[in-house]
């Protein structure tokens, strides 16, 4: 099941979420995050999160401007290692949402 938070805000700022999702990642031991503009609609987090033997998984976070319907902040376990790392994709989804004011939305 996707987890979806609601973003405060009318368009995309690449630069605060660089900034925020840099400065998450730097709260934790050994992640790194590179963040994208995949469209003018989106913009996406890739962290590497080290899982032990297993290696680093790639956990992706998306950030959509849905138009008239606001910004979105979106795991989904589908994208990236996001359901093999879940635990920890949920977390930084959930640092990520608070550091941009979200607030959840039930899908």
């Amino acid at each position: 099941m996707d987890l979806v938070w609601s973003i405060p805000g009318r368009s995309l700022d690449l630069h605060k979420i660089r900034e925020e999702g840099q400065r998450i990642a730097s709260s934790y031991e050994g992640v790194s995050v590179e963040v994208e503009k995949e469209d003018s609609d989106c913009i996406s987090l890739f962290y590497v999160v080290p899982q032990g033997e297993r290696g680093d998984a790639e956990v992706e976070i998306s950030v959509y401007d849905l138009g008239r319907d606001g910004l979105v902040l979106s795991l989904e376990p589908d994208a990236a290692d996001n359901e093999a790392a879940w635990e920890d994709a949920a977390q930084l989804a959930d640092d990520l949402s608070e550091a941009l004011g979200g607030r959840p939305l039930e899908v």
